[in-house]
């Protein structure tokens, strides 16, 4: 005969020992539709609440990832700039347009007609 106690040493659930589809006695009412909807909505209920819990949870965990994240890079752009490091990074931006801008209306042509010319002449010699 086999023990009604389960490996852990505590009594089974009459739950767990019912299988499934299984009335637990002859003369118990079978589940209506409506109480096995109902159950199945709670059981919905209860999953998606925590799956709300662990959206939070990962939601608070990015925060943090990126709250660390640019602490790391704000750090980092003190440490290669010095102090006002956005500054001087802007001030680098605005210089490089401005040096391709000036360089855009340069007679880039003539310019090179001119360069032609030199290395024409460098390779007569």
């Amino acid at each position: 005969m086999q023990s009604s106690i389960n490996r852990d040493g505590r009594l089974p659930d009459p739950d767990e020992l019912i299988g499934e589809g299984e009335p637990p006695f002859a003369d118990a009412p079978l589940e209506t539709a409506r109480e096995k909807a109902d159950r199945d909505m709670n059981a919905l209920q209860q999953e998606l609440r925590l799956l709300r819990a662990r959206i939070g949870v990962l939601r608070g965990d990015a925060e943090a990832a990126l709250k660390a994240k640019a602490t790391s890079v704000d750090a980092s752009a003190h440490v290669q700039l010095g102090s006002y490091p956005w500054a001087k990074l802007a001030a680098a931006i605005c210089a490089t347009f401005i040096a391709a801008r000036l360089v855009r209306n340069l007679p880039l042509g003539g310019m090179l007609a001119g360069y032609a010319g030199h290395l024409s002449e460098a390779g007569r010699r």
